[in-house]
């Protein structure tokens, strides 16, 4: 299948972006920030429920709030460019709820999971100065993700059993954002915006199994569902003014 070898090519080609990025990181002014991120679930973006059906039950699984948070760095090319890079740590949370449809014992159940990756993202920003102090940015990048190992779960009842592994330990993603930032030469900088992340290819591969007869009895053992894991994200982030970059320095 071709998908594979663009997997490959595009892992390749990111390495090869971090590595630049690092060799010319003595050049340009740079700054160390921090971000806190709230992932919000939408219905856009391939991150909408996902309904799963079975002989005698059936399950909805779909996103709920998560959250990332991590470091900073800037790297300024010119007036209206940037590089920015970082770490970042990332759960995903998840919730699915099931009900069956078996004709002498009705049931539904609910639970939840959440998966954790590290990102180490770069992204180029381009700047349009609204004021004095203001700055609006839109930018576009990508990030190599590293996938923790698989989560299990029961649902509150303990009639849905699940069970994610991931589909690989490294994979990469997309990123696109657009915003607004505040700058301040004594406070630094601060920041509020938006951002979409689309991976390549597929990071859950997702497990049920419903107890439609009461727990520990008959099931339906559901087929794979391959999760993207799509999210967009309210971003928050603080940079530290440059003055005490180069007071440190």
């Amino acid at each position: 299948m071709a998908t594979k070898p663009l997997y490959y090519l595009f892992i390749m080609l990111l390495l090869t972006c971090f590595h630049q990025t690092m060799s010319q990181n003595n050049e340009g002014d740079k700054m160390i920030g921090f971000t806190l991120s709230p992932l919000i679930p939408i219905d856009y973006f391939g991150a909408g429920p996902l309904l799963l059906e079975n002989n005698f039950s059936n399950i909805e699984l779909s996103s709920k709030i998560g959250y990332q948070f991590g470091m900073l760095m800037r790297n300024t090319k010119s007036k209206n460019i940037t590089l920015e890079s970082g770490i970042l740590f990332c759960r995903r949370n998840f919730k699915f709820k099931g009900e069956n449809n078996f004709i002498s014992s009705f049931s539904s159940d609910v639970g939840d999971f959440g998966y954790i990756n590290y990102a180490f993202p770069l992204n180029a920003l381009v700047f349009i100065q609204l004021s004095d102090n203001m700055h609006m940015n839109t930018s576009l990048g990508a990030e190599l993700d590293f996938y923790a190992s698989a989560v299990a779960s029961k649902s509150s009842q303990n009639l849905i059993h699940h069970y994610s592994e991931r589909a690989r330990w490294i994979n990469g993603s997309v990123n696109t954002s657009i915003g607004v930032e505040f700058r301040d030469k004594d406070a630094g900088i601060f920041y509020i915006g938006s951002q979409v992340n689309i991976p390549i290819s597929t990071i859950l591969v997702t497990h049920f199994k419903y107890y439609y007869s009461g727990s520990g009895g008959d099931f339906d053992n559901y087929e794979a569902a391959f999760l993207r894991g799509n999210y967009f994200n309210i971003q928050l982030k603080y940079f530290l003014p440059l003055s005490m970059e180069k007071t440190k320095n």
